[in-house]
Formats: C-alpha cells, sequence, structure tokens
C-alpha cells in the first residue's frame, strides 16, 4: 500500500477507474468538545452499536411522530462528488450572497477582494488565496493521502495546505464559474459544519459514508480492496429489514467496495448501471422519477472519470452532472414532495479549508488504521474527522434562510437514514452522529413545495462536452492557467 500515499497520477487514477468498472462490468481542533461530534443520548451517555435511535419502537419502521421532521420524506437520494473542500467551492458564499452573511467562509478579505488566507511552502514562499483561472484542476494536485491531510492539518494549525501540495491547494471557484452550485446553496439549507469523516482519501471516507467505519483503510489503492467491516453496512441493514435501496451509477459503484460477488448479486436488481455516460445516468435517474419507482434509498453516482470533479477534471463537469439530476427530482412534483436529496463530496481533496476538524470516535468495531511501515500515525486512530466539505440539501421540507452550523460528518447521513427507519446503529461513529434533521421543518407546509428557480449549469469549456472538457484539462499543457506567483512580506 506505498503507492496509494502518493496518489498523484491522473493516469495511475484512470487506471483504478477502468479496473473496478471491469469488476462491475464483470459483476475545532483539539479543543473541540467531543460532545459537538457525539451527540449520545438523551442522559449523556454514548450510544452503543446495534442500538436503535428509538429502543422502544420496532425496527425497520418510520416513526413518524417521534422523528416528525422526516414523516414526509419517503426517498433519500445520496449524490456524492469527489474531493473537495468547503472554502475551495463556498468560501466566497457569504461574500457574494447577501443571505448567506451567516455562512462560515473565508473569514476576511483584502481590498482587492481576495481572501486574507497565507500559506508558506516548504522553502518559505508565501501564497495568498486566490480565484483559480478558470474550471480547469492541475493533474495531481493538490493531494489529500494520509500523510499531506495530516500535514496540512498540522496538529490544528491549518498552515501545512501549500507545504503538502503546492500553491494550488489555496486556490478557489465561485459563482463565476459555478452558479448552479451557488444557486442551490442560495435557496437550500448549507451546513458549514459538514466534514468529511477522516483525514485521507476516497475510499476510507466512501466506505465511512457506507459502513460508519473506515476497516482500516487509510488510501485509495489500485486494484480496489474488498472490504468486509465488522458490523457490516448500509444496505445489510437496508436488505434485513426489508427497505428498497439502488445505487444508478455511470461507471463505478461505490458499494462494489463489499465485495465482487456481493456485486454480483445485486447488479441489476441493486446497482443499476453502468450507464457509461452522465447523461444516461440523467436520464434513467429522470425515467425512475417520472414512472414514481423511487425505492426509499437511492445513490447516483457520476463518471468518476470525468464528472466527479477530482483533480485535473473540468469541475464544471461535474456541475453538469448535479444539476441534471436535481432538474430531474424537481420535474415530477409527487416525487419531489417526499425527497430529501443531499449534495456532498467524499473528501477535500488536499484544498484549503481554515476549519480545524474535531475529535472524533474511533468506531469501536476493532478497526484502526493500516499504516504501511513508515507512515506516521500522527496520534489519528480515525479520531480526528476530516476536513468540511460542502453540503446542501435539497427538500421541499427544508428550512428558508437556513445554515446550519451543526457538526456533520458521512455518518451523519446514515444516521438520519437510522432515524428514519428505526434501524440499528452500525459502529459508535453513526450511533452518535448527529443527523440532518435540524435543517428540515418539523410541521407546516413545506417550503420549497414548489421548486425555486435554479441558475443553470455552464456548458464546460471548451466544447462544451463535459467528457472531452476534462480530458482537455488533464491532457493540454497549461490548461489550468497560470497561478499567481508568491507574495512578498509586505503584501501579507
Amino acid at each position: 500500500m506505498g503507492a496509494p500515499l502518493n496518489d498523484r497520477s491522473w493516469l495511475t487514477r484512470r487506471r483504478f477507474l477502468q479496473g473496478a468498472s471491469a469488476v462491475a462490468l464483470g459483476a475545532a481542533a483539539a479543543a473541540t468538545p467531543l460532545s459537538l461530534v457525539a451527540a449520545g443520548d438523551d442522559h449523556g451517555r454514548l450510544r452503543q452499536p446495534g442500538s436503535l435511535p428509538f429502543p422502544n419502537r420496532p425496527a425497520g419502521q418510520p416513526q413518524p411522530d417521534l422523528a416528525p421532521e422526516l414523516a414526509p420524506i419517503d426517498h433519500i437520494v445520496l449524490v456524492m462528488q469527489e474531493n473537495h473542500s468547503f472554502d475551495s467551492y463556498f468560501g466566497m458564499l457569504p461574500h457574494r450572497v447577501r443571505g448567506r452573511r451567516h455562512v462560515d467562509g473565508f473569514p476576511r478579505l483584502g481590498r482587492d477582494g481576495r481572501p486574507l488566507v497565507f500559506q508558506e511552502d516548504a522553502q518559505g514562499q508565501v501564497f495568498q488565496a486566490f480565484p483559480m483561472p478558470n474550471a480547469c484542476q492541475l493533474v495531481g494536485h493538490p493531494g489529500q493521502n494520509w500523510i499531506a491531510s495530516h500535514t496540512a492539518f498540522d496538529s490544528g494549525r491549518l498552515d501545512g495546505f501549500v507545504r503538502a501540495s503546492g500553491e494550488v491547494a489555496v486556490g478557489f471557484w465561485d459563482d463565476r464559474t459555478m452558479p448552479f452550485y451557488y444557486s442551490l446553496a442560495t435557496h437550500f439549507p448549507v451546513c458549514d459544519r459538514f466534514f468529511c469523516s477522516t483525514l485521507c482519501q476516497t475510499y476510507p471516507n466512501r466506505v465511512f459514508a457506507m459502513a460508519a467505519t473506515a476497516a482500516g483503510l487509510i488510501a485509495t489503492t489500485n486494484p480496489p480492496p474488498e472490504v468486509h467491516p465488522a458490523n457490516g453496512h448500509l444496505f445489510d441493514l437496508l436488505e434485513g429489514h426489508g427497505i428498497p435501496w439502488v445505487d444508478f451509477f455511470t461507471d463505478l459503484p461505490s458499494p462494489g467496495l463489499f465485495g465482487r460477488a456481493w456485486a454480483l448479486q445485486r447488479l441489476g436488481r441493486n446497482l443499476l448501471g453502468p450507464f457509461g455516460t452522465i447523461q444516461a445516468t440523467i436520464a434513467a435517474f429522470g425515467q425512475a422519477v417520472q414512472a414514481g419507482t423511487l425505492p426509499p434509498v437511492v445513490m447516483v453516482e457520476t463518471d468518476y472519470g470525468h464528472a466527479s470533479e477530482e483533480d485535473p477534471q473540468n469541475v464544471q463537469a461535474g456541475e453538469t452532472f448535479v444539476a441534471g439530476i436535481v432538474q430531474a427530482l424537481m420535474a415530477n412534483p409527487k416525487v419531489w414532495e417526499r425527497t430529501l436529496l443531499l449534495y456532498y463530496y467524499d473528501e477535500h481533496g488536499g484544498y484549503f479549508d481554515h476549519v480545524p476538524p474535531p475529535r472524533a470516535l474511533n468506531p469501536g468495531d476493532g478497526s484502526h488504521p493500516q499504516l504501511p511501515d513508515g507512515v506516521p500515525s500522527f496520534g489519528d486512530d480515525y479520531t480526528r474527522l476530516g476536513f468540511r466539505v460542502p453540503a446542501v440539501v435539497v427538500s421541499p421540507w427544508a428550512r428558508r434562510d437556513f445554515v446550519s452550523h451543526t457538526v456533520f460528518d458521512h455518518t451523519s447521513v446514515l444516521r438520519t437514514i437510522e432515524v428514519k427507519w428505526n434501524l440499528p446503529a452500525l459502529t459508535l461513529r453513526d450511533a452518535n452522529a448527529n443527523d440532518l434533521r435540524s435543517c428540515l421543518v418539523r410541521r407546516g407546509p413545506a417550503p420549497f413545495l414548489e421548486p425555486p428557480a435554479l441558475a443553470a449549469a455552464p456548458p464546460t469549456q471548451p466544447t462544451g462536452d463535459p467528457v472531452a472538457d476534462s480530458n482537455f484539462c488533464a491532457t493540454t499543457p497549461g490548461a489550468a492557467g497560470q497561478l499567481p506567483p508568491p507574495v512578498s512580506g509586505h503584501d501579507r
């Protein structure tokens, strides 16, 4: 597992995606109180794995009187993109949208409108946060492996992003490049304390999102691992209680991490795909929406090679995908009325964020980070959340003009599903996570029964074809534009 710790090669990432698709085709820093991360029960005690949200009620059944916010919700739709921190996308949100001034984005701007964020590289050069020139990203930079993420964290000082990954780590985008995302975040609840679950790469965080544990993983490896969490995973819970689920996937189903044989048994029934293009995935999802056949729990997965927003992809390609899914959902009022969609990211991708991730509980399932020889633990036994990621709760029942400052992570999504259907917790993480009910109204009319008018996702550049334009970003020297030089001492 040495190579994945330097996961900076786009070609390596592409080989991984192709290999994984073949399987599918063949088949507040240290001072933050723990109580902000671990909600506990009504008496302040830690809830245990296997515990029910409502212990005196039958498992596997909604409890509308005890969870009235979720009573009108029949479908929970999860759209997880890749590799961006909250500040890299929404750092400018409070400075650009009047109604979002309470969002915790970049704290201060200079006279030139640039955030007053400064980071040193390993040579002592200082770089200031800057808007990325266009929708392209660099090839393989920034990085977010175990070492890079903990270097960026630097015991809560958050001064190691550029040292770990180069000056691009303090690059960001705003509404000029991503008008649809800013429109979505203008209308629906923004969660500005939504952290990924661990300070490392995609696979550990995606396994956390499905199983409330990383099961020992610290890296994205090629070939992909076969993961068997000690306490099972979300799909075990759903199937064990007769709750239908489905994953519309373009090229790679994340649940396939739980094994080839397991995935093959569900291909065509729960795992629907590969659809091959984001347009085809959007169409398949849209057909299910129009037919009224969405099951209770739905994942919708993008083209990970071209439209997941991982570097060096064109970030607007991913925005096009998310916009298509949201618009397809809103197109059937009867289905929209009964749905909660969460738009969020698996991890920060190496990009800067100014909020220190809080401490967290080890999952308590016997798992610990499996570190290769020579890789330090940094004192992290899955006991620190990862950096913040963008997260927006999209639903007719979402609270209007609401910004959530509650600490969430990927296991909060599991907790929300568990609360909705009174399902047993998988590990200490989801058992004690805050669920998303605070983003929804408890009673009264649905604030967004009539969906708001959202800005369109702009065509990707230069051709308007997301695949071609992500390939352009990946293969054309200088496609991401000229990055600013270091600042001199008097500029700080």
